[in-house]
């Protein structure tokens, strides 16, 4: 933790967000560069194009004409280089030691600003989403997320498709949708640049607005609040011929980032599959022994949230792994959890943040990522204080309110058919 030098937020003139933390005892600076450019602002017709952009990036700009010659101008001075596209952002990273920042910023300037959208390299990289297609489906803990999206949202809403689209919305991608979703998305209002280093803040200014100041855009777009309607079924299964059965029991809880009980939440997470001695991982692997791993986590958005707990089991054990999660939930309702309890679950979770963010790069992408989705940056101990301040009370009326059979969302993939799905809405009824 640093809280000697804090962060500090500038906003520039062109309605760019600067964050920045001099640390002087280190010799990198780490720099993240967040776009609110994400899958949510594509249409079902341009699914994927996010993606696709991102790699785009790095294959040919103005002054780099191929992947290659960008590579090397960063990595000639040992500079690291990285990318990924999410659900509401896409991510741009580069560390380099302290006396190269003009070289990382003007080589991100380079691929954000900058692309060339070559024709060929177009075509190129669609082979190669489409191999990254083949792998998703290949890797059933990743695919049975994205059919869980699917079956909540619908492939009619942008939360309800995968990033990385499909082999139709891939194929029609062209220089054409390439631009036009970067001029309208690629723009300082909705960028946000995390610097942290052996860096001055006014020195970095400085930099930052000699490299991104006169980029200048249109009005910031905005996606309308997403609408969810429950559907009639709590269970779905996807029968495959896989050897195991990936489980997800999940909530759409509309617990968005800066919600209210939105730390509440994380805390639940963590009690019910952080570390060894947690609920869940003692029940499920420990005690019973019918799972070698498995998770729970609150994934907010910047107008909704999801809970759900997830884990492969084989078809002798899923029913009762289903029953085993579900009464643990129904136990946070019905049942206070013990202060003591509480408390080592809250010193889990703040030394677990503590340790996630003690390198430059987990801080630049800590500020960054609070920015770009939630529009406001806390500090770790602002953090830390709000963790601190979660009541036994709070955690069981929380509970309550999210962990409702309405809510539910059961899905399974695996060697299961439809005709399993009675016994799992049956045991629905537990909570």
């Amino acid at each position: 933790m640093y809280e000697k030098t804090p962060f500090i937020k500038i906003n520039l003139p062109n309605g760019l967000t600067l964050i920045a933390q001099h640390i002087p005892w280190v010799h990198s600076v780490s720099i993240y560069l967040m776009v609110g450019a994400g899958s949510r602002h594509e249409t079902k017709q341009t699914a994927g194009v996010a993606h696709f952009l991102e790699h785009m990036a790095f294959e040919g700009t103005e002054n780099f004409p191929s992947s290659r010659k960008g590579a090397e101008y960063i990595e000639r001075i040992g500079g690291k280089s990285a990318a990924w596209t999410d659900k509401e952002s896409v991510m741009y990273y580069v560390k380099v030691s302290k006396e190269h920042v003009d070289t990382a910023l003007n080589y991100l300037s380079e691929i954000l600003l900058k692309p060339t959208l070559n024709i060929q390299a177009i075509e190129k990289e669609k082979r190669i989403i489409f191999e990254e297609l083949s792998r998703k489906r290949d890797n059933p803990e990743v695919e049975i997320l994205d059919c869980w999206f699917e079956w909540i949202w619908g492939k009619d809403q942008s939360l309800g498709r995968s990033i990385l689209g499909d082999e139709t919305s891939i194929g029609k991608i062209n220089q054409k949708s390439l631009k036009a979703y970067m001029n309208k998305l690629y723009i300082p209002g909705n960028m946000a640049i995390s610097v942290v280093g052996n860096i001055s803040v006014e020195e970095l200014e400085k930099k930052v607005t000699a490299y991104f100041g006169e980029t200048r855009g249109g009005q910031v777009p905005r996606y309308k609040k997403l609408p969810y309607t429950p559907k009639s079924k709590y269970v779905k299964i996807i029968p495959t011929n896989t050897l195991q059965n990936q489980l997800i029991v999940g909530f759409v809880t509309g617990v968005f980032y800066n919600h209210e009980d939105y730390f509440t939440m994380k805390i639940i997470a963590d009690l019910l599959s952080n570390g060894v001695s947690s609920r869940l991982l003692q029940t499920l692997i420990y005690e019973q022994g019918i799972a070698y791993s498995m998770g729970a986590l609150n994934w907010p958005f910047s107008d909704t949230g999801l809970f759900y707990i997830h884990g492969g089991f084989s078809t002798e054990n899923v029913e009762k792994a289903v029953k085993l999660i579900l009464k643990e939930l129904k136990k946070l309702m019905i049942e206070k959890i013990s202060t003591k309890e509480l408390n080592e679950v809250k010193e889990k979770a703040k030394t677990e943040l503590i340790f996630s963010t003690e390198t430059p790069d987990a801080l630049a992408y800590f500020y960054g990522t609070q920015q770009i989705i939630g529009k406001k940056t806390m500090s770790v101990e602002e953090i830390l204080s709000k963790i601190d301040a979660i009541t036994v009370e709070q955690l069981q009326s929380v509970a309550q309110k999210y962990f409702l059979q309405k809510n539910l969302r059961l899905l399974i993939r695996g060697p299961l058919d439809e005709s399993n799905a009675k016994n799992f809405e049956d045991l629905s009824q537990i909570l």
